[in-house]
Parts: C-alpha cells; structure tokens; sequence
C-alpha cells in the first residue's frame, strides 16, 4: 500500500511525540493558520512557532489515529503535557505539499 505524501508528512510530525517547532513550522505555509474554536484563539506560522518554543518542557504526544486523503486529514492524539493529559483531535488542510490550516480541539482545558 502506498503511503501518501501529507500522510506521510502528517505521521513524522506527529508519530513518535512531536517534531521541533522548527520542524513543525517548515512543514507550514507562510500563510498558515491554527484555529482553536474552544478558546477563540487564532494564530498564524510565526505565532504558532513562538508559542511551542515557549515550553520549558515541550508536551508529548501518541498519535492514535490518522485517517483522510489527499489534502484534508484528520488525526487523534494522546497529548501529555507532564502534569495533565488531554485528547486532541486535529484537522489538517494542506496545500501544495505544506500544512496551510489546522483545527484543534481538545478533551481537557490547556495548560
């Protein structure tokens, strides 16, 4: 079975805890946006990248289960931020090969 490529993209950033931020913001268009409808919050690339690198300790996450096709996936993790866990589910537009929308939701509040 063929792998697709943002399948395959989706499963290095998020398959084994998470990728660096540095990682995670090539993988991103320049107009890139995170949406999270719990909170309000909306951020672009660089906001998204200024907000991981801000953990002292970055949270770790398993990836449950990544499902979808060609430019829209959808994945379920395991996300544990070192004094509370939570569920996250995230939905995933790319363009041209790059993340250009993602999103979250989560089972638990952030931290």
């Amino acid at each position: 079975m063929t792998v697709h490529p943002n399948q395959a993209l989706l499963q290095d950033l998020l398959g084994d805890g998470f990728a660096t931020p540095e990682q995670e913001y090539q993988a991103r268009t320049e107009d890139f946006v995170a949406e999270i409808p719990q909170t309000g919050e909306r951020m672009t690339r660089d906001q998204l990248y200024e907000r991981q690198r801000a953990f002292d300790t970055p949270p770790q996450a398993t990836l449950r289960r990544l499902s979808g096709e060609g430019d829209h996936w959808a994945a379920e993790l395991d996300i544990d931020y070192g004094t509370e866990r939570a569920l996250g589910a995230v939905l995933v537009q790319f363009r041209d090969g790059h993340i250009a929308h993602e999103t979250r939701y989560y089972a638990t509040p952030n931290p």
